[in-house]
């Protein structure tokens, strides 16, 4: 929502600066709106970088191409002064964008902070808890419970490595056949149904005793943890 807000606010800058433009024109070198349209869409056209910011990846216009091609097909220095403000209106509305971009992820982060679990786990109406890995135990889940202990949950750090280590270690039996069911996996459980705030893309695993969460972004991973009740249940326990 935020995203969609910020790209309608830079059309909305876009479009004072062409009326802006239009109305210190005289009117008899006035372009038609259509032919107006046409010259700020071609000005956008431009040869552009890419940059992270923000862990977002974003084009940075270098070179007005759109500009230059106008300036080629308006020979007539008359033509050309009629649509030169439009054209670099079209270019510098790419820094419009950038701007609008940036200012959206800069709101994203405030209201909705990744150190809270509520950006991540804000509608839990449809949320289910599936079984990943012959570890897991056939639990269910008490939404009210979790939903009640959010409050508790607090950005930890997990020490992949030593996760890695502790795998790798049940992972070299005597035998040689190795159970799968033997290798206790942390995060054996699934949670889906799950509606993430600002439009997010999550994916949460729950840690074997039900208090801690393991939620993968795009680009990121975070571990929460909770002091309080494992909110999984016995399947004859479960409402």
């Amino acid at each position: 929502m935020i995203g969609v807000a910020s790209t309608i606010l830079a059309w909305v800058i876009l479009a004072v600066l062409i009326r802006g433009t239009y109305n210190t024109q005289n009117s008899d070198e006035r372009p038609k709106l259509w032919k107006i349209i046409i010259a700020v869409l071609i000005g956008l056209f431009s040869f552009s970088i890419n940059l992270t910011l923000f862990s977002e990846l974003f084009s940075i216009a270098i070179l007005p191409l759109g500009v230059l091609i106008l300036y080629g097909v308006l020979q007539g220095k008359k033509r050309w002064e009629a649509y030169r403000k439009y054209a670099w209106i079209g270019f510098f509305g790419n820094y419009i964008f950038l701007g609008t971009a940036i200012l959206a992820i800069l709101l994203t982060g405030v209201l909705y902070p990744i150190d809270d679990v509520k950006t991540y786990l804000a509608d839990l109406s449809e949320a289910e808890l599936l079984s990943i890995h012959p570890s897991g135990q056939e639990v269910g889940m008490n939404v009210t419970q979790l939903e009640e202990s959010l409050f508790s949950f607090e950005r930890e750090h997990l020490d992949a490595v030593q996760w890695y280590e502790d795998i790798r270690e049940q992972k070299r039996p005597s035998e040689e056949y190795i159970n799968p069911e033997s290798v206790q996996e942390k995060f054996p459980y699934l949670l889906t149904g799950v509606g993430a705030q600002a439009g997010k893309e999550v994916r949460i695993y729950v840690e074997s005793d039900g208090k801690g969460l393991l939620i993968t972004t795009k680009d990121h991973q975070y571990y929460f943890r909770s002091d309080t009740a494992s909110f999984l249940e016995e399947r004859g326990n479960e409402e």
